[in-house]
């Protein structure tokens, strides 16, 4: 019962936006024409990742694979890494050539790009667990094969970053590293977790001047608080990495503060330069981060996570388009935007229940009944 319970919790705040959508499933009018997947036909779908070696990706592969395509009469197909809107582009042609019937995006290099790609070739659209800008919004809601968006939307983001920033302040840290990710890339996610940093800094009294035209960071000044930034991905030169180590190697840094991707390419540089290092960082309950929080000394010490059923909302609303009754979720024919929040884990206790949880591919935090 404890452990039922405390599931109970922490599901509550994902399903309570998704029940109506899911469970509304349940009561499709038989006299509707019957989509492939009722017909018997295997369902082919496409999944765009931005990197297989990514721990949260390598959830979402597990949750499909390992639960999803075991209960339904389903295939996921997976893309290689992309970065690029030629890249999306590419991967959308290909699952169109392997009889997808729907693409499940988990990149947003041109959301408004691959969503037309996707309709040219009568394939359903859904961006997995994510969102997209107002603007971006308003160029393909009317589109009837983009289903719409089931993930944090952009406050929720914002939130991730200041609750994280908020939570060392709290602690008395005053030296920060600063991840900034794809915020140049045009990632909108990251920009929105950078900015709830920003945020944050300066409730505590840190000034922060816009960037110059043409840029995306602006500069910090403080007499408290020394706070370098980083941005980019880890590219073949290794410039990336130089740069993480020699900012992380700075005499007195306490925190790292990432947008994402943190362990993956952190944990190492930590380790070499000083493992006393805290990092906290957006990413998943993965077998990856409770071998950080397990490490002596910790490598891991803050996750605003994503768990692995966190998409099986979006499967549900693709299958619904697919056995033809997409339209019962429109409202007023456009397409939806459902907001889901991280789990948050300050401590590695309470990463300990969520883990447990998110975990479990049996009976999954949301599973066929849901």
């Amino acid at each position: 019962m404890k452990r039922l319970w405390k599931k109970s919790l922490l599901v509550f705040a994902t399903l309570m936006m998704l029940l109506i959508p899911v469970l509304g499933a349940c009561g499709n009018d038989s006299s509707k024409k019957s989509g492939a997947a009722e017909s018997g036909e295997k369902v082919n779908i496409g999944v765009l990742i931005y990197d297989p070696s990514d721990s949260q990706v390598l959830a979402f592969q597990k949750y499909y694979n390992d639960y999803i395509a075991k209960k339904y009469n389903v295939e996921f197909k997976f893309s290689d890494a992309i970065s690029t809107a030629e890249e999306e582009k590419s991967a959308i042609e290909n699952f169109a050539s392997q009889n997808c019937k729907a693409v499940i995006a988990l990149t947003q290099s041109d959301m408004v790009a691959a969503i037309n790609e996707a309709a040219k070739a009568k394939m359903y659209y859904i961006v997995g667990v994510g969102t997209m800008t107002d603007e971006q919004y308003e160029k393909t809601k009317d589109n009837e094969y983009f289903l719409g968006t089931i993930g944090p939307d952009l406050d929720s983001e914002e939130k991730a970053g200041y609750d994280m920033a908020k939570h060392y302040i709290a602690e008395g840290d005053t030296n920060y590293v600063l991840y900034a990710g794809g915020m140049s890339y045009g990632v909108d996610a990251h920009r929105k977790r950078f900015d709830g940093f920003v945020k944050a800094l300066q409730e505590a009294g840190v000034t922060y001047k816009k960037p110059e035209a043409g840029k995306f960071i602006g500069t910090f000044e403080s007499d408290k608080y020394t706070i370098q930034v980083l941005e980019g991905f880890p590219d073949e030169a290794g410039a990336f990495y130089t740069e993480a180590q020699q900012k992380l190697g700075e005499k007195g840094v306490q925190t790292l503060l990432s947008v994402g991707i943190g362990l993956e390419v952190f944990g190492a540089t930590i380790s070499n330069v000083n493992p006393d290092i805290k990092l906290a960082t957006v990413s998943a309950f993965t077998e990856a981060y409770k071998d950080g929080f397990d490490a002596k000394p910790q490598q891991v010490d803050y996750l605003s996570g994503t768990f692995p059923a966190m998409i099986g909302p979006t499967f549900a609303a693709v299958m619904n388009a697919v056995n033809g009754d997409g339209e019962d979720f429109r409202e007023d024919g456009k397409a939806f935007r459902i907001t889901q929040n991280y789990w948050n884990a300050q401590s590695k206790e309470e990463f300990e229940t969520m883990y447990k949880i998110a975990n479990d591919f049996k009976d999954p935090a949301i599973n066929k009944t849901d």
